[in-house]
């Protein structure tokens, strides 16, 4: 007969009244943790993006640049002019 896990006979109960805080809890913190986690990414997500479009700028000055190069190289073609 297999040895029971308790005091005077009676077995040892897993959940009861007493671990059903701590358990509520520690569910509780996990549920905290992954939604913390989940606005981390998205913050993570929108400076990376942000980061990228300021990287990828075409401004005005690098329009009138490659325009004169444009005009340089191909003198027979109608340019716009940068505004």
């Amino acid at each position: 007969m297999p040895p029971e896990n308790s005091t005077n006979g009676k077995k040892a109960q897993v959940l009861g009244p007493g671990t059903l805080v701590p358990l509520g809890l520690v569910i509780t913190l996990c549920a905290g943790v992954m939604w913390i986690s989940n606005q981390l990414s998205e913050i993570r997500f929108k400076l990376d993006t942000l980061d990228q479009k300021l990287e990828n700028q075409w401004t005005a000055q690098d329009m009138e640049n490659w325009v004169l190069r444009l005009q340089m190289a191909n003198p027979d073609i109608q340019t716009p002019n940068v505004e």
